[in-house]
C-alpha cells in the first residue's frame, strides 16, 4: 500500500511539473541570423587568405578563402581585442589587429583559423616593444608599419622613424625620412604618405632608406589620392582614388564622397604612369584598404564591406564580387502575413529581408544597399509588398533625408520603388490605413503604395518618435533647448486633419526610443543622458491615456532597480497581457504591470543576450534587434 501511495504522489508530482511547465510563462532564445556590425576599416593578405577588419564590431575580424579571388568565401568571424581600425602582417605568420582600445596579435600558422595569442611571451617582437616608448594610438592605428625586428614609426611631426626592436625594450634609431608617414610595407618597398604625395622607398637595409619613386597629384587626374589605401604587386601600383559624388537620390553633389581604385604602371618608379580607374557608382563609398592578388584588387569599403576588382585589363576595371559586411541594425518592421521581417541599420546602411517563419532557424534572403541611416519604426502597406522607411545622412554635405518604399515582392531581391526627398528628418512611421504619418510632422498619401505623396498639409507637432492608438498619435519630442521633453497626443479628425488634444511635458532629457500601449496606458522607452556616460541610461515611464486631453504620468521604473535590467537605456512592445521590456545591453524580461499600487512583477528574464537597438514582437514572440544579428526569442503566456 505504501509503494501504491508513494507510485502515485511520485506520478502526482511528474504531472504537476509538467502542468505548471505548460501554463507558466516562460522566455528562452529560439534561432539568430548573424549579419555582422561595424565599418570596414582595413586589410591584409597571407598567402591564400585574407583578413579585413571592421571597426566597432563585435566580431571585428573577417577570415576570406581568397583561392578564387574572384569568388572570396568567409571562412569565419571572429572577436579581436579593441575596436581595431588596421590590421598589418609584421612577422612570418603573424597578423596584427590595433586600434587605441586594445591590440591583438594572431598566429597564422594556420591561416584559415587565425590564433588569438594569449601567452604574454608569444608573439612576435613589435608585442614586446614597450607601448611607454610609442604611441598606440593614432600612430600605431594609422602610420606604423613593422616586419620582424623592423619597426617604422609615424611621428606626431608627419615623418617616419625607422628602429631597430631586435631587443624590444630597447629600441635603436636607425634612420628617419621627414616627407611622410608610413601607410603600407610590402617585401622592401615602404609606402609612406606626405604633402607631395606617396613616397616609395627601398628598405632593404632599414638603416639607409633610398627614395625610388614619388606618386603627386597633377591637374589631368579628375580624381584625388587617399593614400592610406595603397597595394603594390609586380609592375603595378594600386592606390584609393576620391571625388565629389555628383548626385545621390536626387541630390548633391557630397563632397569627396564617392571613392574609387587607380592603376600605375611603374616599372620606371621614377615616372608612374596611370593606366586606368574606376568608381564605385550610385552611392557613398570610402575606401580604406587595399590588398592584390594576381591582378584582382581587394578594397575594404568602410561603408559597404568588401568589393573585388579585376584590374587584369587596367583600361577596363571591373568589379567582380562584393561581400555585404557591417554596417549596425537599428531599425525594423513586421510582415506578419507573409512571415517576413525587415531591418534597418544606422550605418552603411542596408536593408535586409529575413525568413522568420521558423522561428529557430531564421534566414537571410536578401537585402538593398543605400548607404544611409535609417533608425526606429519603419511600415509597410497592407498588402505587405512595400515597405516604408526614412533615411538620412548628415555628413557628407550637405546632407540627405527621404521617404523610401522598397519593393519586396520578391524578398529575395529587393528593390528601390521610389524616394520622396526633403522630408523633415524622423525616427518613427505609422501607417493608419492609406496614409503614413512621421515623427517628423509629414504625412504621405499611400493610395498608390509604390509612389508616397507627401502632403501639403502637416501635423501640428514633430518629435522623436511616433506610435498610433484608438485614432491618436502619440508624438514624444526630442529635449533640445531645454532639460525636458513633451509628449504630444494628436486626434486624427480625417486622415489629414489632425489635432492637438492633450500635451504632457517629460520629466527628463534626451529621447523617448520606443512605445508601447496596454489597457489605456502608454509604456515610453526611454534614454537619458546622464553626465559623461557614452551610452544614456535607460528609463521606462507609464502614462495613463484613458482620457487623451489630460494624460498623467503614474510609474516610473528604473530599469535596475524595478526591472532587474542593466542601466542602459530600454526599448518596449507590449501584447495583450504583458509589458516586454529589453534593456540595451544583456537583458530582456516581460513583466505584469496590472496592479497599479505596486512595482511591476517580472515573470521572466533572460540574461547575457547581444547588445540590442530595437525590440518588435508578436503573439509569444519576441525580435531582439542586435547590433550584428537577428535574435528571435519565444515566451508563453500564463
Amino acid at each position: 500500500m505504501a509503494q501504491r501511495i508513494g507510485f502515485c504522489t511520485a506520478l502526482l508530482s511528474v504531472w504537476l511539473w509538467s502542468f505548471a511547465a505548460q501554463t507558466q510563462p516562460f522566455l528562452r532564445r529560439a534561432g539568430e541570423v548573424f549579419l555582422v556590425n561595424g565599418n570596414a576599416s582595413g586589410l591584409a593578405r597571407y598567402g591564400d587568405y585574407l583578413y579585413m577588419v571592421l571597426n566597432e564590431s563585435t566580431h571585428p575580424l573577417v577570415v576570406y578563402d581568397i583561392r578564387q579571388p574572384e569568388r572570396p568565401r568567409v571562412v569565419r568571424h571572429l572577436q579581436a581585442p579593441g575596436w581595431p581600425m588596421r590590421c598589418r602582417l609584421v612577422a612570418p605568420g603573424w597578423l596584427w589587429t590595433v586600434h587605441g582600445n586594445g591590440e591583438g596579435f594572431f598566429d597564422l600558422t594556420f591561416p584559415d583559423h587565425p590564433k588569438l595569442a594569449t601567452d604574454p611571451q608569444a608573439g612576435p617582437l613589435l608585442r614586446h616593444v614597450r607601448r611607454t616608448d610609442f604611441r598606440v594610438h593614432p600612430n600605431f592605428t594609422y602610420t606604423t608599419c613593422a616586419w620582424q625586428n623592423v619597426l617604422y614609426y609615424g611621428t606626431e611631426n608627419q615623418a617616419t622613424a625607422i628602429y631597430d626592436i631586435a631587443e624590444p625594450n630597447k629600441p635603436k634609431l636607425l634612420a628617419e625620412l621627414t616627407d611622410g608617414v608610413p601607410m603600407q610595407l610590402q617585401e622592401n618597398y615602404l609606402f609612406l604618405s606626405g604633402k607631395a604625395g606617396l613616397q616609395v622607398y627601398d628598405v632593404a637595409n632599414p638603416a639607409q632608406p633610398k627614395l625610388v619613386g614619388r606618386l603627386s597629384p597633377t591637374s589631368d587626374w579628375p580624381f584625388t589620392l587617399r593614400i592610406s589605401a595603397v597595394a603594390w604587386e609586380k609592375d603595378r601600383l594600386y592606390v584609393g582614388i576620391r571625388q565629389d559624388l555628383p548626385a545621390l537620390f536626387g541630390r548633391g553633389p557630397f563632397a569627396q564622397a564617392q571613392s574609387g581604385l587607380a592603376v600605375f604602371d611603374v616599372r620606371d618608379w621614377q615616372q608612374p604612369r596611370l593606366l586606368g580607374y574606376t568608381w564605385v557608382e550610385n552611392t557613398i563609398s570610402d575606401i580604406t584598404g587595399l590588398a592584390c592578388k594576381d591582378g584582382y584588387v581587394f578594397a575594404s569599403d568602410a561603408s559597404f564591406g568588401l568589393r573585388v576588382y579585376d584590374t587584369r585589363v587596367p583600361e577596363r576595371i571591373r568589379q567582380v564580387a562584393a561581400d555585404r559586411q557591417g554596417g549596425e541594425l537599428s531599425a525594423a518592421v513586421l510582415l506578419p502575413k507573409r512571415r517576413l521581417l525587415v531591418l534597418g541599420q544606422n550605418l552603411s546602411g542596408s536593408t535586409f529581408v529575413v525568413d522568420i517563419a521558423d522561428a529557430f532557424r531564421p534566414r537571410l534572403l536578401g537585402y538593398y544597399h543605400h548607404g544611409l541611416r535609417v533608425w526606429g519604426q519603419m511600415a509597410s502597406s497592407d498588402d505587405e509588398r512595400y515597405v516604408y522607411f526614412q533615411a538620412d545622412i548628415s555628413r557628407p554635405r550637405p546632407g540627405l533625408s527621404g521617404l523610401f518604399t522598397l519593393d519586396v515582392q520578391d524578398p529575395q531581391h529587393p528593390s528601390l520603388a521610389s524616394v520622396v526627398p526633403d522630408v523633415a528628418r524622423a525616427y518613427g512611421l505609422a501607417c493608419v490605413g492609406q496614409y503614413l504619418y512621421s515623427s517628423g510632422g509629414d504625412i504621405f498619401d499611400l493610395r498608390q503604395p509604390n509612389q508616397p505623396k507627401k502632403l501639403a498639409v502637416r501635423l501640428p507637432a514633430s518629435g522623436y518618435q511616433i506610435a498610433h492608438y484608438d485614432n491618436h498619435l502619440y508624438v514624444a519630442n526630442f529635449a533640445e533647448s531645454s532639460e525636458r521633453g513633451q509628449l504630444s497626443i494628436l486626434r486624427l479628425q480625417t486622415p489629414t486633419e489632425a489635432e492637438i488634444a492633450g500635451r504632457l511635458d517629460l520629466p527628463l532629457g534626451h529621447r523617448v526610443i520606443s512605445m508601447a500601449f496596454l489597457d489605456k496606458r502608454l509604456y515610453l522607452g526611454w534614454a537619458e543622458r546622464s553626465g559623461e556616460a557614452r551610452r544614456p541610461r535607460g528609463l521606462v515611464i507609464e502614462v495613463d491615456i484613458t482620457d487623451p486631453r489630460t494624460p498623467k504620468i503614474l510609474r516610473r521604473f528604473d530599469p535596475e532597480k524595478d526591472l532587474q535590467l542593466t542601466g542602459h537605456y530600454c526599448q518596449v512592445w507590449s501584447d495583450s497581457q504583458y509589458l516586454i521590456v529589453g534593456s540595451y545591453h544583456r537583458k530582456i524580461g516581460v513583466y505584469d504591470v496590472s496592479v497599479q499600487n505596486r512595482q511591476p512583477a517580472c515573470v521572466a528574464l533572460l540574461d547575457d543576450l547581444p547588445s540590442a537597438w530595437w525590440l518588435v514582437g508578436e503573439s509569444e514572440r519576441l525580435y531582439r534587434i542586435c547590433l550584428d544579428r537577428l535574435l528571435v526569442l519565444e515566451y508563453r503566456k500564463r
